[in-house]
């Protein structure tokens, strides 16, 4: 640990230095632009603050380590993990977001099985507590969803049948099959999931102890899917995030899943991973002890380039950054 402190903490002093040379030099110019660089001086300064944060943490120094670097909070979504500094300045609350996956490794099957049922508990755990969450049984079919109250959100415990959601496409714009809008939609259901037609969300989230088949038109800004039995997406479907089964994954017909994505069929014997027609999968497809199948006409992220979620014991790496 020595030596990485060594290494890591000239970096931080640089990052600390260039902000006192930003603002030296602002103080010469004249005054309409002088505030134009104040401000992006200000942006700059908390952005290499976050990040001296951020760096601080990946080579294990505590919080309140450097003084002048904020504490970075930590929680997890899916399978990455997200840092966030927060912390107050003269004015407006300062946030910064990080999102880390962990680098690419080879493990054996026992520890992806463990990884992915920690993935699958997390998943459960999060839709079940959902604030909104409306119990519903038996089969369930729905071709529009009222937010009743809680705009664009939806959360539902489906027991003892199967759901199925087969939205926008009964309604029309200039001659176009209108798209069904949502800010985030949950499920919990004791059985299949179908989600077909035309759709967007921001956040999906899937959990059924039978299949879920997502067709169609269907995308998201990110997904978190488990089906027990089996997951298949095909079509004009896209989206980045998790595919998690016990037993088997199909992605097919021109489907996509944007980086960084996952995909681990693994705990069954059998268990298997497909990637066919034309189908874009730019992440990490793996199904441990079990097979591996794919065409010529589709593409895939070398695995080396690809990441691991966090339950895997390897280094972490941030892939994203924002300001909230």
């Amino acid at each position: 640990m020595k030596s990485v402190r060594g290494n890591v903490l000239p970096l931080v002093l640089g990052l600390l230095l260039v902000q006192s040379i930003l603002v030296t030099s602002m103080l010469r110019l004249p005054g309409p632009l002088r505030q134009t660089v104040a401000l992006v001086a200000k942006e700059t300064q908390e952005m290499y603050l976050a990040e001296s944060a951020v760096l601080s943490k990946l080579n294990g120094f505590p919080d309140g380590y450097f003084t002048d670097v904020p504490p970075v909070e930590s929680r997890v979504l899916g399978p990455w993990m997200l840092w966030q500094t927060v912390w107050r300045t003269e004015g407006p609350v300062n946030k910064f977001q990080f999102r880390l996956g962990n680098a690419y490794s080879q493990f054996p099957t026992s520890e992806w099985m463990r990884c992915a049922v920690l993935l699958e508990h997390n998943l459960h755990e999060n839709i079940m507590h959902a604030k909104n969450l409306k119990n519903l049984s038996g089969n369930r079919r729905f071709f529009r969803l009222d937010s009743s109250g809680v705009q664009g959100a939806f959360a539902f415990n489906v027991s003892g049948g199967d759901l199925t959601l087969d939205l926008g496409g009964n309604e029309f714009l200039g001659g176009i099959p209108k798209s069904f809008l949502a800010h985030s939609f949950m499920a919990n259901v004791e059985g299949d999931v179908k989600i077909r037609g035309t759709a967007h969300f921001d956040t999906l989230r899937i959990y059924a102890t039978g299949t879920v088949l997502l067709q169609g038109s269907v995308s998201a800004d990110y997904a978190e899917i488990f089906g027990l039995a089996g997951v298949a997406v095909t079509g004009k479907v896209s989206f980045a995030g998790m595919l998690l089964s016990k037993q088997s994954i199909e992605i097919s017909d021109r489907a996509k899943l944007n980086f960084p994505s996952i995909a681990v069929a693994v705990g069954y014997r059998g268990n298997r991973f497909a990637l066919y027609g034309k189908s874009v999968f730019e992440g990490l497809a793996i199904a441990p002890s079990g097979t591996f199948e794919r065409d010529s006409s589709t593409t895939m992220l070398d695995s080396t380039k690809a990441l691991l979620p966090f339950c895997m014991d390897s280094q972490p790496v941030v892939f994203a950054r924002r300001r909230l």
